[in-house]
C-alpha cells in the first residue's frame, strides 16, 4: 500500500522563488500533509536549488529533456500513490484544493479539472490582466464541453496513465489537452471542479501575451492544424483572426478598457496567425512552456 494517498507534481525550469509561494500554498492545505507528497520536477539540472518551505513530504527530482511534460513524466514514475495532482510552479492552489479534488474524485470521476482564477502579478498591467480575465482558463467549457483540462488544476488516478500513457513529451504546449482529450476519448470520466481552485497570474505585458500566444500556436499546430486541407487552413485563418466585436459588450469594463482590449486582442491574434503560418512553411522554434 502506498505510504501517501496523493502526489502533488509540479515542474519548474527557473521559477524558484515562485514556487515557494506555491508551495507556501500547499503548507495551508485542509488535507493533511502526511496524505500526500510533493514532488518538484527540476526541468533544469545543475540549477542552484533554494530552502523551500515546505513543512510536509516534498522531493526534488530532476528531468534533463526539455518541457513541462517530459518533467511531468518524471514526476508521474516517481510518485507513490494512486492519485495525482498537477499544477504549475507559479500557481496558488486553494487551502481546499485537494480535499475537493478528492471528494469530486469520490463522487466517481476518474480525472478531476477545477476552477482556475486569476491574479495580477507584481508589476503586471492592467490591460494584460483584463485581456486574461477575458480570454484564459475556461475550464468549465474545456471539461464540461471538450473532455479536456489544463495541467495548472487537474487530479487524476494514476490509473488513467498506467491505461492511455504519459504525456506526449515532443510538444512544448497543448500537452495537457491533448492528454486529457486521450483519456475522456478513452472512456474515462471527467468532473469540473467548482471549488477545486488554483489562481494563476496573468500575464505581466502584451510582450508575455504575445510570447505566449506563439508558444500555445505551436501547440496547436502540433495537435492539429498541420494536417487540415488548405481550404481548412484557410478557414481557419481567417475565424482565427475575425475582430472580436463582442468585447463591446463585455460587462464590467468601460468604453475605453473595451477599445484597449479590442484591439490589443486583434493585434495579438495577427501575431499568432503570422507564427501559423511560419511553422506551416517550416520556420520552426520550439518555445518552453
Amino acid at each position: 500500500m502506498s505510504q501517501v494517498e496523493l502526489s502533488v507534481i509540479i515542474p519548474t525550469y527557473e521559477n524558484w522563488e515562485l514556487l515557494k509561494a506555491c508551495l507556501q500554498a500547499l503548507n495551508q492545505q485542509t488535507f493533511e500533509k502526511h496524505r500526500f507528497e510533493v514532488l518538484i520536477i527540476n526541468n533544469k539540472p545543475g540549477s542552484p536549488i533554494p530552502d523551500l518551505p515546505f513543512e510536509g513530504n516534498l522531493r526534488v527530482l530532476e528531468e534533463a529533456k526539455p518541457g513541462s511534460y517530459a518533467a511531468r513524466n518524471k514526476g508521474i514514475a516517481e510518485a507513490q500513490s494512486d492519485l495525482v495532482a498537477f499544477t504549475d510552479s507559479d500557481c496558488l492552489p486553494s487551502n481546499h484544493w485537494l480535499e475537493n479534488g478528492v471528494k469530486e474524485i469520490e463522487k466517481g470521476f476518474d480525472l478531476v479539472g477545477g476552477r482556475m482564477t486569476l491574479f495580477k502579478p507584481n508589476g503586471g498591467n492592467h490591460l494584460a490582466f483584463i485581456y486574461e480575465q477575458a480570454f484564459s482558463f475556461n475550464q468549465f467549457k474545456n471539461v464540461t464541453q471538450k473532455g479536456q483540462s489544463v495541467t495548472a488544476n487537474l487530479i487524476c488516478k494514476k490509473s488513467v496513465i498506467e491505461t492511455i500513457g504519459k504525456f506526449n513529451e515532443t510538444l512544448m504546449s497543448g500537452g495537457d489537452f491533448e492528454w486529457t482529450k486521450r483519456a475522456t476519448d478513452g472512456g474515462f470520466k471527467m468532473g469540473y471542479g467548482h471549488d477545486v481552485v488554483v489562481a494563476h497570474p496573468s500575464r505581466k505585458n502584451l510582450h508575455e501575451l504575445i510570447k505566449k500566444k506563439k508558444r500555445t500556436i505551436g501547440g496547436m499546430y502540433s495537435r492539429f492544424y498541420k494536417f487540415y486541407t488548405p481550404k481548412q487552413k484557410l478557414l481557419f485563418g481567417l475565424h482565427f483572426i475575425r475582430p472580436h466585436v463582442s468585447i463591446f459588450g463585455y460587462p464590467n469594463l468601460s468604453l475605453s478598457e473595451k477599445t484597449k482590449l479590442f484591439f490589443a486582442t486583434w493585434y495579438v491574434e495577427c501575431i499568432g496567425m503570422k507564427e501559423m503560418l511560419k511553422l506551416d512553411l517550416g520556420h520552426k522554434k520550439a518555445e518552453r512552456e
